[in-house]
């Protein structure tokens, strides 16, 4: 007599599980280079303290209490010459993700594959780059750690610092890149509060120099530094913005 089974007529069989996509073989140039693709959907860094509890980013901070003033006359000034704004916004993104790609690839030491953006992005972006390489190679720097992310235990909140480098004369020198048409307040909070990340985990190596560097995307020369004597004035800036994200953090908590 065949054994009684307990499943349903009719019931489907599990299927397995679909393996993972093997990832892509690295490339490499003929000199020994990595070749790399933009990850585009690269995960939101989070921060976390070594107690677990997660905290913002010093980019976040310093969207608090922003003037958008000029963001707005931008937008006016587009519909007035009859541009889609949201068109030009998302040009001008894609140009200076590829720039920053572009810089990160080379401080890292690898080739940027530029394959899936247009051939005119990449041109204004490689104006751009070409800004920056002149710049960086007249000021003789060598990156230290590109791409570092940070937290502070002492203030409570992270950051990815783009190139903490060192001079000619051994001075640490911070940088932090912007694609924007300006060097804006925030920026210079912004570094402020990376100085202090940097200063508070590599205590051996304090910062002697800082700048923004505005590497912008319009025509060759379209290109600034923000070198800042001091930092004093944007902390103490930044250190207000960190305290009303907590304190608007725990009455939303508590509504």
């Amino acid at each position: 007599m065949p054994a009684k089974t307990t499943a349903k007529r009719g019931a489907a069989k599990r299927r397995p599980p679909k393996k993972a996509p093997e990832p892509a073989p690295d490339r490499f140039t003929e000199d020994g280079k990595r070749i790399v693709k933009l990850e585009k959907t690269r995960a939101h860094q989070r921060y976390i303290l070594k107690n677990g509890t997660q905290v913002p980013g010093a980019s976040t901070i310093c969207k608090i209490g922003d003037d958008s003033s000029s963001l707005i006359h931008w937008a006016w000034q587009l519909g007035i010459d009859g541009i889609d704004y949201r068109k030009a916004r998302d040009q001008a993104a894609d140009i200076g993700t590829i720039c920053h790609f572009m810089i990160e690839c080379f401080l890292h030491g690898h080739v940027a594959d530029l394959t899936e953006f247009s051939p005119a992005d990449i041109e204004r972006a490689t104006v751009a780059y070409g800004n920056f390489r002149k710049w960086w190679d007249e000021e003789g720097l060598v990156v230290l750690e590109p791409e570092v992310q940070l937290v502070s235990e002492a203030h409570m909140f992270g950051g990815t610092i783009d190139a903490p480098s060192k001079d000619r004369h051994g001075n640490i020198v911070l940088l932090d890149w912007k694609t924007s048409k300006g060097i804006w307040p925030s920026h210079r909070f912004q570094l402020a509060a990376y100085e202090r990340l940097w200063n508070e985990n590599r205590p051996d190596q304090q910062v002697s120099r800082r700048a923004v560097v505005r590497i912008g995307k319009n025509a060759e020369g379209d290109f600034e530094v923000g070198w800042m004597a001091s930092s004093e004035a944007e902390w103490r800036v930044f250190q207000k913005r960190l305290e009303l994200y907590y304190v608007q953090n725990d009455y939303k908590k508590a509504a």
